[in-house]
């Protein structure tokens, strides 16, 4: 026991990453996946945006642009569906994309009616930069993980990912509205006779 006036050993003050959280939004919120998921999603969009900023479309300018320079842009409409951008959004960035010389539309000769959409030298060398400053935002926003943590982190992300577009492989934002569909079924609403 201490009395008045001795000194007490402690150790190192470090808050824990929980002790943090909690202090900032309540331990109840901290807790809350919904809170959690959206301020990672929040750190690294702040980030990743001003990393691509020189593209045209930013971070969708970018996924059109990798898809385009691997050559899996095969027309507007899948490259639009695959990322879940609107056609009307997607023909702008394609003609933005294109007016930076990063991206060229070439007749499909599958199919005369269809344009392909094929990556540039200068859209290549673009993407590999952006690329570049991604990562770094990657290091940045996972810094507090080791480097097995990150693997795990990003393995375990993957699984859930491929959970929630399995709802609905067609369309990956849908895949949320699935979910929410589910879960309407199976949890009765407040007040609700069940």
């Amino acid at each position: 026991m201490t009395g008045p006036g001795q000194a007490v050993a402690a150790g190192p003050c470090v808050p824990t990453p929980e002790s943090v959280c909690e202090a900032q939004v309540g331990s109840d919120v901290a807790k809350e996946l919904g809170w959690l998921v959206g301020q990672i999603q929040h750190g690294y969009l702040t980030a990743a945006t001003r990393a691509v900023d020189e593209v045209p479309g930013g971070l969708r300018g970018v996924y059109v642009l990798g898809a385009a320079i691997r050559g899996d842009a095969p027309n507007q409409i899948e490259v639009a569906r695959r990322f879940g951008i609107d056609r009307t959004v997607m023909v702008h960035l394609i003609d933005d994309l294109e007016k930076a010389g990063l991206v060229e539309r070439r007749p499909d000769p599958a199919d005369r009616r269809a344009r392909m959409i094929v990556g540039t030298d200068r859209g290549r060398d673009a993407h590999d930069a952006a690329q570049a400053r991604l990562r770094r935002v990657e290091d940045h926003v996972l810094a507090p993980l080791g480097p097995d943590e990150r693997a795990a982190f990003t393995a375990m992300a993957h699984r859930v990912v491929a959970h929630l577009i399995s709802l609905d492989p067609t369309q990956a934002e849908s895949a949320c509205q699935a979910a929410s569909s589910q879960i309407d079924t199976h949890v009765p609403r407040p007040g609700a006779k069940g």
